[in-house]
């Protein structure tokens, strides 16, 4: 087990590598740079954005700033924000809570949401409750996250008189507070999620009933909840925590629209605000975030492979 998971942490050094290199370079076909954004309001001559283009190293050779890109990476340095006129790994710590948070409850509030859909439509197929949820679920995957999350906002501020808190409150200073800040949000980034999920528990469901070893519980006597529980369950539930890691980096890309369309202070925002600014060294250093945490997650989920079916062993 040991050796599994030290082999799958180093492999995580390559994948971070290579996912950070493709966005070093692919930002650098993207017309324009830093020292646009930081004369934009004009009254620069072209000698002086020369001059601070020189000093920020933007004028050395591509291979020279890949290769300090690189160490400054191995040494723990993400580079330097001069949008900002701060260290990537600063604002990067300041952000990130908000971020994971709202993932992680997201993640959790899909998967909440998805196995009791998943179970009872496939316990009940073909009834209302089956029905009701396949409708649910099929509207879920049509409308996008940004949209609904609009449409919560709207709904909240008539109906409740609602409005996006000004300052955002930490989950660890206070939690009642934050889930009060992000109960819409969850809603919003996971609820595509949750109709996936459900869908996929459902099938799954439907193919572990038809086992013969279900129908010998079955005829054991057992009642239907312990068939479920006991026998159908956490047979059905390795591909839907397969599709689960998945979801987890489906769900990471969207928290960029949702924490604009509810002034969430996240790595989503702020690689937003930085890939319009050409901040290629805060935008490269978030993705190396994301891409690790990812990373982990997928090795978290794999993990939990050995935990849901016993007879799944690592070496």
């Amino acid at each position: 087990m040991w050796k599994y998971i030290i082999r799958r942490l180093i492999l995580i050094v390559p994948t971070v590598f290579l996912s950070g290199s493709l966005v070093f370079f692919m930002l650098r076909v993207l017309p324009g740079d830093i020292v646009s954004t930081l004369t934009s309001e004009g009254g620069a001559t072209q000698e002086s954005k020369e001059k601070l283009r020189e000093e920020l190293g933007l004028n050395d050779p591509m291979v020279v700033q890949y290769g300090r890109w690189i160490w400054g990476t191995v040494n723990g340095n993400l580079g330097y924000s001069h949008y900002q006129d701060r260290f990537v790994t600063q604002i990067v710590k300041d952000k990130i809570e908000a971020t994971l948070t709202l993932a992680i409850f997201a993640m959790v509030f899909s998967l909440a949401i998805a196995f009791p859909m998943g179970i009872i439509s496939a316990v009940r197929r073909g009834s209302w409750w089956d029905q009701g949820i396949r409708i649910f679920t099929a509207l879920s995957l049509a409308v996008p996250s940004f949209w609904l999350g609009i449409l919560l906002i709207i709904f909240a501020s008539r109906a409740f008189n609602w409005s996006k808190p000004v300052v955002y409150t930490s989950f660890f200073s206070d939690p009642g507070s934050n889930m009060a800040q992000l109960f819409l949000p969850i809603i919003a980034t996971g609820i595509t999620s949750a109709a996936i999920l459900s869908r996929l528990v459902r099938s799954m469901m439907l193919e572990v009933l038809r086992e013969d070893y279900v129908r010998t519980a079955r005829a054991k006597g057992l009642r239907e909840f312990l068939v479920v529980m006991r026998h159908t369950i956490r047979n059905a539930s390795i591909p839907v925590l397969t599709m689960a890691g998945y979801h987890f980096g489906a769900i990471l890309s969207g928290v960029v629209v949702i924490e604009n369309v509810f002034s969430i202070p996240g790595l989503g925002q702020q690689i937003l605000v930085s890939i319009f600014a050409r901040d290629y060294d805060m935008v490269v250093g978030i993705v190396v975030v994301l891409t690790v945490i990812l990373a982990a997650w997928i090795l978290v989920i794999d993990l939990l492979y050995s935990v849901v079916d016993p007879r799944i062993r690592y070496s």
